[in-house]
């Protein structure tokens, strides 16, 4: 994207904007491009256009403990059609911009934290164990999509002292583009760690190059790249068994022993009838005639 220079002023909605935006429209992307710009005055960070992508990603991070995922949208929309030249690739769809909002997205539910520590008592030490757990928070700490997982080689990571640095290449990007930067943080102690989580995986299997997300065999060897489909599964698999741990246990299906009736006036089942056996005859009384 080219830039079309430096300015400090609070840019208004292009001219040619005006048979597009309602008047409401543009008063609200007014208010959250003045509001963007101030922001991002105050750290330091310039002013130029089209926005540079650690910006935005800056600006959501800052935004993510008050404002609604619906609200940081809006705002975005803003920086779009004020930052980006007709024609030109929008600033949010850059990777990391992408990353950023679902990371949004799932801390806005409240219990993302939990819900994942509760996956990952799925995630067994084993070589697939070691590897789903990192696909886990690849995509639900870090925010990669399956798609940019699946795409990932061993030559797209920068590991860092305190970041990890991943290239997403977007689907239609050329293969000699080196992609997209996707900045997370590196925490040895987290077990939330993505970076943490991918380094044992890296350990455990050997790969040096290549794809970065492999098959694992029944006699725990590697195998080919795993596609989006694969990595969909993999996630699909380890929220089923947490979902399926996480419910209470069934019921017996035995029923229970009837207790008795405590109404008085109540009718008790008769008693079985008791048959007496004949008393077998006297030497006077025969049953049966005498034989011949």
């Amino acid at each position: 994207m080219s830039s079309r220079g430096d300015s400090s002023d609070v840019a208004a909605v292009p001219a040619s904007a005006s048979s597009v935006l309602s008047p409401e429209t543009q008063r609200v992307y007014t208010g959250a491009w003045r509001d963007f710009c101030t922001w991002r005055t105050g750290m330091g960070m310039g002013s130029s256009l089209p926005v540079p992508a650690e910006h935005i990603v800056g600006y959501i991070e800052s935004l993510m403990p008050a404002a609604s995922p619906s609200t940081i949208k809006l705002r975005l929309a803003s920086i779009a059609w004020h930052s980006n030249q007709p024609g030109s690739a929008s600033c949010t769809a850059h990777a990391a911009v992408r990353a950023a909002l679902r990371r949004c997205q799932r801390a806005a539910s409240g219990s993302a934290e939990q819900a994942v520590v509760i996956q990952l008592a799925c995630c067994g030490e084993d070589l697939a164990g070691l590897r789903d757990r990192a696909v886990l928070l690849m995509h639900q700490i870090g925010g990669l999509a399956p798609a940019d997982s699946a795409g990932l080689d061993r030559e797209d990571f920068e590991f860092g002292n305190t970041e990890l640095v991943v290239r997403v290449r977007l689907p239609d990007a050329p293969v000699e583009e080196s992609g997209q930067p996707v900045h997370l943080p590196r925490r040895r102690n987290d077990p939330l760690c993505p970076a943490v989580a991918l380094e044992r995986w890296l350990q455990r299997s050997g790969i040096l190059y290549g794809a970065i997300f492999q098959g694992v065999t029944v006699h725990g060897t590697l195998d080919r790249r795993l596609g989006v489909v694969g990595v969909r599964r993999i996630l699909q698999r380890i929220a089923t068994q947490a979902a399926t741990q996480a419910m209470p246990p069934a019921r017996s299906l035995v029923p229970a022993t009837p207790t008795p009736r405590s109404n008085p006036k109540a009718r008790l089942p008769a008693p079985a009838r008791k048959f007496k056996r004949p008393a077998p005859a006297g030497p006077g009384h025969l049953s049966q005639p005498p034989l011949r």
